[in-house]
């Protein structure tokens, strides 16, 4: 039994290096994270139900793993190629085309849900209504940015 719980803790150990891994060396990846992180505000502040929150969630997941598996790909192709082959720049893409159905997909669900259930609305008179939120909110951009576009570099 002690042998089955250190090999499920390694498991986890590698899937845990592994999402660090893409998380430190794919901007998208990042990208995927923090509109995951201002939809998870916008639909705390919008009092979305417990469905549509079981829906952002699978989203969530849906893309992030996309995303990973198709980051998976690219540096398996890249350590095969020596140059260019088209076969690999075919895969890598359609490897992307994954990420960007799944992507689409999701954005088509936060429409239904903040447009057409109303919850962007209710999201925005909450914020007016509490100004501290708002500027809370708007400390936040700088950083996401500087995640998104800068934290992969740190060496």
């Amino acid at each position: 039994m002690g042998k089955n719980i250190r090999k499920l803790h390694e498991s986890f150990q590698h899937a845990l290096r592994g999402l660090g891994l893409c998380i430190h060396g794919e901007r998208n990846f990042r990208v995927h994270m923090v509109a995951a992180f201002y939809v998870t505000i916008f639909a705390l502040m919008g009092r979305v139900g417990v469905a549509e929150a079981a829906i952002l969630c699978i989203c969530f997941g849906l893309t992030m793993g996309a995303e990973l598996m198709n980051t998976a790909i690219e540096r398996l192709c890249d350590r095969q190629a020596s140059g260019y082959d088209g076969f690999v720049r075919n895969a890598k893409d359609i490897a992307a085309a994954g990420v960007f159905v799944c992507a689409a997909a999701c954005a088509a669900v936060g429409v239904c849900i903040f447009l057409g259930r109303g919850v962007l609305w209710t999201a925005v008179q909450f914020l007016l209504a509490h100004l501290w939120a708002l500027m809370a909110l708007l400390v936040t951009i700088p950083v996401a940015l500087w995640f998104i576009f800068h934290y992969g570099r740190i060496q």
